[in-house]
């Protein structure tokens, strides 16, 4: 699942989207995932951070344990640390506004080697300087700026 819900339908979202992230970090840089998006009235292929939504009845963390392995086949090591919260509305022509909420977090150590999984098309690692580039969705403003000058809430809106 999407930071945005489901990417084929976005006018179908039922209800809000509560998200977990993981901000995976390497000598390589940061890992990202590639990924199949509903953006402008078009599918376009994305770079994320993997996590998605959490499922009702779950806590953040198990949805950020459960989405690193179905998106990644890793197991996070240890504590994981809180980083930003990222909230926003989403208006869509067709659709009432919806909003998002997203949390994410520093995972510093992980079983496993990330590998496309669940979703994902791709994984790279990406360093800092590179993201700006890289992450060119309407939702990525947060990240962008959290890596430029940390901070822990973000708000933000997406017309679509």
């Amino acid at each position: 699942m999407s930071e945005d819900g489901d990417f084929r339908e976005p006018h179908l979202r039922q209800g809000d989207f509560l998200g977990a992230f993981a901000v995976l970090e390497s000598p390589e840089g940061i890992l990202l995932v590639q990924n199949r998006r509903h953006i402008g009235g078009e599918e376009v292929l994305t770079w994320d951070l993997p996590g998605g939504q959490v499922e009702p009845g779950e806590t953040l963390r198990a949805a950020l344990d459960r989405e690193l392995e179905e998106e990644l086949g890793v197991c996070p090591g240890g504590a994981t640390d809180f980083l930003f919260l990222q909230e926003g509305v989403r208006s869509l022509k067709k659709a009432p506004p919806y909003v998002w909420r997203s949390f994410f977090f520093r995972v510093e150590s992980w079983n496993g080697d990330p590998a496309p999984g669940s979703e994902i098309l791709a994984v790279r690692w990406a360093r800092a300087d590179q993201m700006s580039e890289l992450l060119q969705a309407p939702y990525h403003g947060s990240f962008l700026d959290w890596l430029r000058g940390g901070g822990t809430y973000f708000s933000s809106s997406w017309v679509d």
